[in-house]
Order: C-alpha cells, then structure tokens, then sequence
C-alpha cells in the first residue's frame, strides 16, 4: 500500500478520510479568523485537535481553556464545545475525528 499525501491548500474538508483510504478516521484543517468560532456544538464521538499557529478560547461545557499553537487538545465525547480565535492573528488547527463523524452527517 502507497502513502497518500495531500497538502491542505486548495482542498476541503476531510482533507484525509474514506475516500483517501482511511478506514477509522478524517482529518480536518480548521482556519478561524480573529473574532470567528467553532459552531457551539456537540456531538457523541471524541475527537482531537493540534493548535498550528494562533490563539484562542476552547469552551467545554461552560468552562473556558486557554489555547495557543503548539497545544494539543481532546475534545471528550458528549461535551458541548466551541473553540474561538480571541487573537489578531489566523488561528488554525488540525482535528482528528473517528470516521464516524462523516457518516452522522456533522
């Protein structure tokens, strides 16, 4: 089996996942300008995120966590969560969510 590599620029969302050959998982690149946010959400399945440059606010539930590139973040299954960009700058981040959250529709 071959490695697939597919850079983000230009692709949408999964950037990896079934259609790439991923049997358990997808891959999302998250771009939030100053002032922008996540949906407030929730959903049943954990997922996890890699900060790659920016800073922001993760709220779970009603708790608010500090986020800044370089942290490495997970979401619990079930947790109402929102992350908001409070810097000047573009905060991004990788999300790792189990395949099942493209089969449930989010």
């Amino acid at each position: 089996m071959k490695p697939v590599i597919r850079n983000v620029e230009g692709q949408s969302n999964p950037v990896l996942g079934p259609e790439h050959g991923s049997a358990t998982s997808v891959l999302l690149m998250v771009r939030h300008k100053p002032g922008e946010s996540s949906p407030d959400h929730v959903h049943p399945w954990e997922h996890m995120a890699y900060i790659t440059e920016g800073a922001g606010v993760l709220t779970v539930e009603d708790e608010q966590y500090l986020i800044r590139a370089g942290d490495a973040v997970l979401v619990p299954g079930g947790a109402r969560h929102q992350f908001t960009n409070t810097g000047d700058v573009m905060m991004s981040r990788v999300t790792i969510n189990p395949l099942e959250s493209v089969k449930d529709g989010h």
